[in-house]
C-alpha cells in the first residue's frame, strides 16, 4: 500500500513479493525511486536491489556489479552525486579492502564502473570496520568516507571509534579530517532542505499556514 498526503489515504498497489534484509530499513532516494536491499522469494541467501518508482508506483529488481556474487564482505549502499553507490569492504588474503561502484546509467547492469579499489591498512585496521562514502567534494576529484572502527559485545556490535577521511581521485591519496571537539564515536545522518509542507492538504491564507 501507498499513502498519499495529497489524498490523505492509503491506495492499493500492484503486488511485488520479496523479503526485506533489514525490517526497519527506510531505503534510499535515487533516480526518482525508493531502494532497498531484499531477499527475492523463496528466500535465499542471495541479496538483491529493489526499487519502487515514485512516478509509476511500480517495484523492480536492479542487478549489482558480477563480483558482489562470489565475495563475502560488508556494504553500503546508497546515493550518492546522483548514482547509486555500492561500496564493498573485505578480506583479500591478511588485509582489507574496499571498493566503491557506481551505476552510470540507472537501470543498466553494464553501467557499474569500480571508482575506488582502496587498501589501507593505515586507515582501516585488521579488526572490523565499516567504510560508507558520504560524498563528493564540490569540484569531484575526492570522496568524503566515514570510518567506523567497531567492537562485539554480548553479541552486539558497538562503534568503538569514527572519523573522516578524503580520499583523492587522481592521487589515490588519503587524509584525515580533523574536526576540533568532535566526539570519539559518532553518526552521520544526511537531509534535504525543503519548501513543502509536510502537511499537503493544509490550506493557505496570504501565503501561510492556518
Amino acid at each position: 500500500k501507498v499513502y498519499s498526503l495529497r489524498s490523505n489515504c492509503w491506495r492499493r498497489i500492484k503486488d511485488f513479493s520479496f523479503y526485506l534484509i533489514f525490517a526497519r530499513e527506510f531505503g534510499f532516494l535515487a533516480n526518482n525511486a525508493l531502494h532497498w536491499m531484499v531477499f527475492k522469494p523463496p528466500k535465499s541467501g542471495k541479496q538483491n536491489l529493489v526499487g519502487f518508482d515514485l512516478r509509476t508506483e511500480e517495484f523492480r529488481f536492479l542487478e549489482l556489479p558480477e563480483f558482489c556474487l562470489d565475495k563475502l564482505f560488508c556494504y553500503d549502499i546508497k546515493a550518492m552525486g546522483g548514482f547509486i553507490c555500492l561500496t564493498a569492504t573485505y578480506r583479500e588474503l591478511d588485509t582489507v579492502v574496499v571498493d566503491v561502484w557506481i551505476m552510470e546509467e540507472y537501470g543498466v547492469k553494464e553501467s557499474w564502473i569500480k571508482l575506488i579499489s582502496w587498501n589501507e591498512p593505515h586507515f582501516i585496521p585488521r579488526f572490523p570496520s565499516l567504510v560508507v562514502p558520504l560524498a563528493f567534494s564540490k569540484n569531484g576529484d575526492k570522496v568524503l568516507f566515514n570510518i567506523s572502527y567497531k567492537c562485539r559485545n554480548f553479541g552486539k556490535w558497538y562503534n568503538l571509534r569514527d572519523k573522516f577521511v578524503w580520499y583523492d581521485l587522481w592521487s589515490e591519496r588519503v587524509k584525515t579530517v580533523e574536526i576540533r571537539g568532535i566526539p570519539t564515536s559518532f553518526d552521520v545522518h544526511f537531509y534535504v532542505e525543503s519548501l513543502v509542507p509536510i502537511n499537503g492538504n493544509a490550506v493557505m491564507i496570504n501565503n501561510e499556514m492556518p
